[in-house]
C-alpha cells in the first residue's frame, strides 16, 4: 500500500456537545468538498480512521463512538441509540444528508443508522461488517467461546482491559501478532498491508481509540452480542456491501447475510481479499457508490 496520507492533525481532533452535554469526537479525512459521508470504524478503532483513506470525490467524517478517544463514554449504551448521536452531529455540521459506511465492528451502527435516519441518509456501504448475532459467522471458530464469557459484565470488563493492555505495548503487540499467525494466518492480500505503512497507522488508530479507557470496546463487545432493534428487511435506503471470501476475522458468510435480507443490496464478493484488502482493493467501487447515491 503506498500514497497512504498521514494523519491530518488541524481536523482530527474535533468534538460535537451532545444535547446531553456529552461530547463526539470526530476527524475529517478524504476530500473536503467531496460527498459527505458518515465513517464508523472498527472494533476497536477511532476518528482518525477515516483520514487513512484518499476517498476521492468524498468527505469521510469519522466518528468514534462513546468511549472511544474523544467520546464520553456512555454507560449501558445502545445500538439504538447511535442514530441520535449521528443526528445531532450531522445538525452540528450542517448536514441534511450524507452517506453512512461502517467498516467491520462499524458495521452494526451504519446498519442501525440507515434504519433510524432513512429520511437523512442517501446510501448504506457495509465492508467487511459484522452483522446481527444470528448472522452466520458472528461465532466463528474460538470466538463463540469468546462471545460466551462476554456475556458477563466483570469477563468483559477483564478481556477489554486486557486487550488494551496488549494493544498499547509494542512488545505485546508484536508477541500477539507470531501467536495469531500460528493459529490463523492472514491472506496474501493482508500481508503487504500487515507489514507496511498502514499497519502502523492501524495501531496508532487503535492506540488513540483506547487511550483514556477500554469502556468503548467493553460497551461494544456486548453490544455484538445483543439482538437488533431491527430488521435489516426495514432498510430502505440505497445499500451496497463488500467481503473478501479469504477474510479470517469477519467471515463472508455474515455478508451473505446481509445479501439475503437487505432489499435490494447490490452485493460484492472477491475471493482472494481478506479483512484489510478488501477495503484498499474496493475503494474505488466503495467511493464510487456512494458517490452516485447522493
Amino acid at each position: 500500500m503506498t500514497n497512504v496520507p498521514p494523519f491530518a492533525a488541524e481536523s482530527a481532533n474535533r468534538t460535537c456537545r451532545l444535547p446531553d452535554g456529552r461530547k463526539l469526537g470526530y476527524a475529517e479525512g478524504g476530500d473536503p468538498k467531496g460527498v459527505p459521508v458518515f465513517y464508523f470504524h472498527g472494533f476497536p478503532g477511532s476518528r482518525l480512521e477515516a483520514t487513512l483513506f484518499p476517498a476521492v470525490g468524498v468527505r469521510l467524517i469519522g466518528v468514534e463512538r462513546p468511549g472511544y478517544g474523544l467520546s464520553t463514554a456512555r454507560p449501558w449504551r445502545k445500538l439504538a441509540d447511535w442514530p441520535a448521536d449521528i443526528a445531532a452531529l450531522a445538525d452540528h455540521l450542517g448536514l441534511k444528508r450524507f452517506g453512512v459506511v461502517g467498516v467491520s465492528g462499524g458495521g452494526p451502527y451504519a446498519s442501525s443508522v440507515a434504519h433510524g435516519l432513512g429520511d437523512r441518509v442517501n446510501a448504506l456501504a457495509v465492508v467487511c461488517g459484522l452483522g446481527p448475532p444470528e448472522a452466520p459467522g458472528m461465532t466463528f471458530g474460538g470466538q463463540s467461546r469468546i462471545a460466551a464469557a462476554l456475556r458477563f459484565t466483570t469477563s468483559r470488563l477483564f478481556l477489554s482491559s486486557l486487550a488494551r493492555r496488549l494493544l498499547m505495548s509494542d512488545r505485546a503487540l508484536g508477541r500477539l501478532r507470531q501467536w495469531r499467525m500460528r493459529r490463523m494466518p492472514h491472506p496474501a492480500a493482508d500481508a503487504e498491508l500487515r507489514n507496511g505503512p498502514m499497519a502502523q497507522m492501524m495501531v496508532a488508530n487503535w492506540r488513540e481509540g483506547l487511550r483514556r479507557s477500554s469502556l468503548g470496546m467493553a460497551a461494544d463487545a456486548r453490544i455484538y452480542g445483543e439482538p437488533w432493534h431491527f430488521r435489516l428487511e426495514d432498510i430502505k435506503v440505497p445499500a451496497a456491501i463488500w467481503y473478501g471470501r479469504a477474510d479470517t476475522i469477519v467471515p463472508a458468510s455474515i455478508g451473505e447475510y446481509y445479501a439475503r435480507h437487505v432489499p435490494g443490496v447490490a452485493a460484492h464478493f472477491t475471493e482472494n481479499d481478506g479483512h484489510f484488502s478488501i477495503v484498499i482493493n474496493s475503494l474505488e467501487s466503495i467511493t464510487g457508490f456512494l458517490k452516485s447515491r447522493a
